[in-house]
């Protein structure tokens, strides 16, 4: 089974870690940042760097899926037994997933050759597992469970941050980034096939439908534009920024382009300390074309069931004290939740998501 942290695990982690003597260099090496200086750990490329600084970075994230949404509303295994296999045979779904653990584990390096531009580079391990119910092809029995999974290398990101403006309390800046196709788009696993009956399972080794797969397979251009400032004692922000795929990969299809909207608050609650709320919205086309290896009968499988609208509110904490041997180090949290879900055709319900995060700057 996929390790998890849950919430109450990593907030006491978080608190055990947030001695007095803990510390946290700022963009002038000399002075300690203030906790609510960085953007919750959840947003990517809030902030840049002074020449010469380089910072090294460690996040985890971990969602978690259940049940299945067919655009805004639940439906039931039997609900999605009526729908039609777009594979063609058999002629309706037979195959529904029940819950679904991502892990992702992000290793970040940025450096700033200069006080307007900040290089960025990182990259990510991926670790999946779906667990789904097979119904028998011609009587529609419940025919058995079976988990499939599927962990490796994801897409690389390399980029860069730039400086663009400043206004009387904060200052913006764009980014530019590209996402290279590093992650796998042809794992297999071995699934319960609707041939099966309970008591009689017939198994398949079988490429792994959309979600299981690892990374994108094709060039993704990722703009975004950042604003930080500060407001009545408050430390805010907001992000737009995009995933443009550029090219269809090597298996004839594209996953579809994504644009985000968020924005965020943080408040000092001591000088080691700040919590944070996010609000972020995105919409995701769907996908184009079709992985001809891919051709279970799964609403995951389905190409025109991918993408949608999604808005999520989050919840966050950072603690960086102030002094000690420590000092220079950020340790951060960030809890997820689902409020609203409009998904294009039949997906899997999204619930809470939960992000750690390490920071160093040197």
């Amino acid at each position: 089974m996929t390790h998890q942290w849950t919430a109450p695990k990593a907030a006491l982690i978080l608190a055990l870690a947030a001695a007095p003597n803990f510390g946290f260099a700022d963009d002038t090496h000399t002075k300690t940042a203030a906790p609510e200086n960085h953007a919750p750990i959840g947003v990517m490329g809030d902030h840049r760097h002074k020449a010469g600084e380089y910072m090294v970075s460690l996040r985890q994230m971990n969602m978690r899926m259940e049940g299945n949404l067919h655009g805004r509303d639940k439906v039931s295994d039997s609900e999605v037994l009526a729908m039609p296999n777009q594979h063609g045979m058999p002629a309706n779904l037979r195959v529904v997933p029940q819950k679904m653990d991502m892990r992702m584990t992000m290793l970040g390096v940025m450096y700033a050759p200069n006080d307007n531009v900040t290089l960025l580079a990182m990259l990510m391990q991926i670790d999946n597992e779906m667990t789904l119910n097979t119904y028998n092809a011609m009587t529609q029995e419940y025919a058995g469970s079976f988990s499939s999974k599927s962990a490796g290398l994801g897409d690389t990101i390399i980029g860069a941050l730039m400086h663009c403006g400043d206004t009387q309390n904060g200052t913006w800046h764009y980014g530019l980034a590209l996402s290279l196709p590093t992650g796998a788009i042809d794992e297999t696993g071995r699934v319960l096939t609707p041939m099966s009956r309970e008591g009689s399972p017939h198994y398949m080794t079988s490429r792994l439908p959309y979600p299981m797969q690892l990374g994108s397979g094709s060039y993704d251009f990722k703009p975004s534009l950042t604003y930080q400032g500060d407001w009545r004692g408050w430390r805010i922000g907001g992000q737009a920024n995009a995933v443009l795929r550029l090219n269809d990969n090597d298996e004839d299809y594209r996953l579809g382009d994504k644009f985000e909207l968020q924005g965020w608050a943080m408040k000092n609650l001591s000088p080691y300390a700040s919590a944070s709320l996010r609000l972020d919205a995105n919409h995701q086309g769907k996908i184009d074309g079709q992985d001809s290896q891919i051709a279970l009968p799964v609403p995951t499988a389905q190409t025109a069931f991918s993408g949608g609208t999604f808005a999520n509110m989050s919840l966050g904490v950072n603690f960086i004290a102030q002094s000690g041997a420590l000092r220079g180090h950020r340790l951060a949290l960030e809890v997820s939740l689902p409020l609203h879900q409009d998904a294009h055709g039949v997906q899997m319900q999204r619930q809470e998501s939960v992000t750690l995060g390490w920071q160093k700057a040197f």
